[in-house]
Order: C-alpha cells, then structure tokens, then sequence
C-alpha cells in the first residue's frame, strides 16, 4: 500500500514531523510563531501547533506554506471550521500538500453546497493513486447532491483502482445506484460487497438497511443472523437485528454527505490498519466533517490519535460517541486510554461507574483488569468468575484467559489450590496457550510437584514464545528442579539476558551457579537480584544466600509427576 500512496505522501510526511530544537522567548514576528508551531508540533501539541501555525498565518497573509500547515494542524487538533477556512486559502494558493481541497470539498458537502464542491474537485492539482481514488468518490457524491446522478453514475461504473483499493468500489457503487433509483444494480452491488468487503459489519448493516427499505424484512433478517452466527457479540449488528424484531422502522437512506463518508471510510480504515502516520488522522476528520454522526469512524480517529501520540485528542473522540451500539465499546477505549495515561485513580472509578451504569460484562472485564494490575487481586477474582458464570449461564463459551486471570489472582492472593483449579481450566480452553503452560507448569515446578508434566508444559511454553524472558526462565528452572544444573545455567543465562531488569531470573541464575560450583557469580547474581527490587519472599531469601549461601539440602520435597493424575 505504500507504494500506492504517491510521492505526495512522501512529501506530507516529511512537512508534518518537521522538527524545531526551540522556542523563541518573544513570538510577536511571523518567523518566531512559525518556529513555535513547529517546536509543539514536534512535541506532539496539535492544539498548540494549530494556534502558531494561526497567528503566523495572519501576521503574514498570503503564504502557501503557512495557510497549508494552518489548515493540516488545525484539521489534526479537531477545530473542524479553522480548517475549512485555511483549507480554503491553501486552495486558492495551489494546495501544496494535494489536501486541502479534498477537505474544502468534504466541509462544502456537509453544508449542502454541492455545485461548489464540483467546482473545487474540477479544479483540483494533480493527485498521487490513493487522493485520486477519494477524490473520485466525493466528486460521485458531489455529482449525486448537485442532482447530476447520470453524470455520477457514469463516472463511477469507469472507476478503476489497483490492489487494495479495488474491492472499495463496489459499494461505493451500490450506495450510488440506491441513491441514483436503480434498485435492482443496488441490490447486486451490495450482495457483491458483503462478501468481499475486508469491512463485513458496515456492509451488512447497510445492506440488511437496504433490503429493510425494500420491504423484505425476512432477508434482511435472515443476513444479520448469517453475520451473526460468525461473530455473535457484535453490537452494531445484533442493534439492528433487535430493530427489526421489534418492528421499528427501516434506517433512512444516507444523504450524499453520510454516503460519502461510508464510501471513504473502507479505503481509509485499510490504510489506517497498515502505518501509522499524522496524514491517517487527515483522512478520518474528513470523513467526520461529512458525518459526524458516524460513530465507527469516530473511534477508530481516537485509535489513530493514540497511535500517533495525541491522547489527550483521543480522549476526546472516545468520549463523544453517545449511548447506542459503540458506546460500550468506545467507553472501554476511552478508560483503557486514561489508564494508559497513569491516571489509574480515575480509570477504575470509571471503570465502576461504566458498570453500575450497564451492568455489562465489558465493563465487569476492564474493571476487573485495572484491580489486577493495582493490587486488587481479590476484588478482580470475584469479577472474572461472575463473567465466566455468567457466560456458562447464558451457553456461551469461555475464553481461556477468563479463567487464566482468575488464576493468577487467586496465585497472588496465596490461594494455590483454586488458583491451580483455575490454571486447569484455562488449559482445558486454550491447550496451547504458552502463558497458561507457563504459570500452571512454574506452579508446580515451585512447589516439587509433577516435574515430569510441569517441565513438558514449559518446554512447549518456550517451543511457542523463544523470545520470552519469563518464559525460559521457567525452562531454567525446571532443569534446576530436576537436578540438571548445566542445563538450567545455559537456560537461566539466555533467561536473564532477555530479561536483565527480572530480580527472578537473576536470583535462579545465582542458585544456578552456586549449585555448579561458580561461587563467586552467583554471589553477583543474587546481588543483582537485590538490586532489583524484588518481591518481599525473594529478598529475604537473597539476603539469606548472601549471609551464608546456598543450603546443602533444598528444602522442597519433590513428588514424583507419577503419582499425581494426569491434566484433563
């Protein structure tokens, strides 16, 4: 896809990562406000950015350079109508970054004002393969709101594309024909893109939409409940289905603004899945300036804005999508972002406040998530069993690391045996989860109990995640358990050097090299463990070694894996 970007996208980049190594102490001159727009663009202040870049711009009318870097912040920092406007100037000077005018035209639809989006669209600079491609498909839209379908309609059964973009045509089409009144192609080119769209939830609302509009209600129930049979939890989907049963009236057909969006929103999310870049976040506000309403785009505009370090825009985004199918899915986003952030404190009252709200086993999930990871581990284990009772309930099937989380609270809450009870369980749904292996294998290995299993668990572990310090070290300790102290050196070695700041693998490393007679190594590995902060246990133990070494006898009795029964 990178390759079909154009050498417009090159140029963009490199003007939207423009760096600055300070701010001037004065900014009453147009070159002291470019270089602050260009220190907090780099700092990753879009906001600030769009105001330098705002200042500099009226103190020097006129500059290309200016007006495009106003309008391309601007658009980045949500302040939709600035951008409209330094859009508008950026135009009228030659639209150097070849976007300007795909925004003019998307701002000029939303306000109705389709014969002038034609006009800028006409008149537009050459664009690279993916500009054109959008281009295409607002000036469609332009054509349909102007009341020129025949003319759109032509145009769009010429339109052509390469490699990934292709399959974005068809319903871009079908969306046209419903508009244009030719219900049988609309009926074809919907069909078409439902099963060969990489985006088969928008297709099928909009399809199953259709057909409602059409009268036949049973085929349209008939595709949700196909959608749903692969993906049964989906809300967009299963809120539509619910409409339908309970009689509601079919969706109303999309303006040519809100189709534009659909039809846009496929080619930019593809893009958006494949690099992460200032220039997706361009496409999406776009598409949000067409309809803000479009609630799928709003989100994913937010998981860009993460990707591309403006949370705080994010947060934003997140928490603007209103009560309806994604609001569930946007306030989980929205709370994982704050969290992200170091405001715990606020991300688990959120977190509460989400689930006595709903009563949502998403909102039971990241809450119980958020008490794991700040040592609430008693509370989380009483959150994930009601979700896994809940879905047993209800016949649904439990996801293995459900049960794994459990686990590992109740390990951390010194309750060993539900905690093992709890590994089992994951085991039994994901056999092959290098994670569970791991935990449940240690906990044994720890304890002197079924080494023979325990070790098979963590070798596979390892065969699954070689990169994985925690992982191999857990190999290297099973070694040790079973006496093999060469073995566990090389293992715990390669251990601790994937993971040098682990107190653990240093410590096992140590009691490694003591038993191969490496005195003095170990005794720097188990100061090394010291200087890790270890856990309470492992500093006393180390403390300990550090006094007198390693104790002749080990103090775990082994038992041998044969008399234990077999994993289920």
């Amino acid at each position: 896809m990178k390759r079909v970007l154009g050498l417009s996208f090159i140029v963009l980049a490199s003007g939207l990562l423009s760096a600055c190594v300070s701010v001037p102490d004065e900014e009453p001159s147009v070159y002291g406000a470019f270089l602050a727009a260009r220190y907090a663009r780099e700092h990753r202040d879009a906001d600030g950015a769009a105001s330098y870049y705002a200042t500099a711009l009226n103190q020097s009318p006129g500059d290309v350079t200016l007006a495009d870097q106003a309008y391309i912040t601007a658009l980045l920092a949500g302040r939709m109508d600035d951008a409209a406007r330094y859009a508008g100037e950026s135009v009228a000077m030659g639209d150097p970054s070849r976007l300007a005018g795909l925004y003019l035209s998307a701002d000029l639809m939303a306000r109705r004002r389709y014969d002038e989006a034609v006009d800028v669209l006409d008149q537009a600079p050459p664009y690279g393969p993916f500009n054109a491609f959008i281009a295409e498909i607002f000036l469609h839209w332009a054509l349909i709101g102007d009341g020129r379908s025949d003319i759109a309609l032509t145009q769009a059964r010429r339109m052509t594309a390469h490699g990934q973009l292709l399959p974005f045509i068809a319903f871009h089409r079908a969306l046209l024909e419903e508009a244009a009144g030719d219900l049988a192609a609309a009926d074809q080119g919907y069909r078409a893109a439902v099963f060969g769209s990489a985006f088969p939830r928008m297709t099928t609302q909009l399809y199953g939409a259709f057909l409602q509009r059409q009268g036949e209600r049973e085929n349209a129930r008939a595709l949700y409940e196909e959608y749903l049979a692969t993906v049964p939890t989906d809300p967009v989907i299963s809120a539509a289905l619910a409409r339908l049963e309970a009689g509601g009236r079919p969706p109303r057909r999309p303006t040519s603004a809100e189709a534009a969006a659909l039809a846009a929103f496929g080619p930019s999310a593809s893009l958006a899945a494949q690099t992460d870049m200032d220039l997706i976040a361009l496409y999406l506000r776009m598409i949000q300036r067409l309809d803000p309403d479009m609630h799928a785009n709003r989100i994913l505009l937010g998981e860009v804005l993460q990707r591309i370090n403006l949370p705080d825009a994010a947060l934003v985004e997140y928490a603007a999508v209103p009560e309806g199918p994604l609001y569930i899915p946007a306030q989980v986003d929205l709370i994982w972002l704050t969290a992200r952030l170091n405001r715990m404190e606020q991300a688990t009252a959120m977190a509460r406040e989400l689930l006595a709200e709903t009563g949502n086993n998403e909102a039971r999930l990241i809450l119980a998530d958020l008490l794991r990871v700040n040592g609430g581990c008693g509370e989380a284990a009483g959150l994930y069993g009601d979700v896994v009772a809940d879905r047993v309930a209800n016949g649904r099937l439990v996801d293995w690391r459900y049960h794994y989380f459990r686990a590992s609270c109740l390990f951390l809450e010194g309750d060993d045996e539900a905690a093992e009870s709890e590994y089992l369980l994951a085991l039994g749904a994901g056999p092959d989860q290098a994670q569970v292996l791991n935990d449940l294998g240690y906990l044994w290995i720890d304890r002197g109990e079924r080494l023979d299993e325990a070790f098979a668990m963590v070798a596979r572990a390892a065969e699954l995640e070689p990169e994985a310090g925690h992982i191999i070290d857990s190999l290297g300790w099973a070694h040790y358990r079973l006496g093999n102290y060469e073995a566990a050196v090389l293992t715990l070695e390669r251990a601790a050097a994937l993971s040098p700041g682990s107190a653990t693998a240093n410590f096992h490393l140590g009691d490694a090299y003591w038993q191969v007679g490496r005195r003095l190594e170990a005794r720097f590995q188990w100061r090394r463990a010291l200087d890790l902060e270890p856990e309470a246990d492992e500093r006393e133990a180390l403390l300990e070694r550090l006094e007198h070494g390693l104790p002749d006898v080990d103090s775990v009795e082994f038992v041998e894996s044969a008399q234990q029964p077999a994993i289920p």
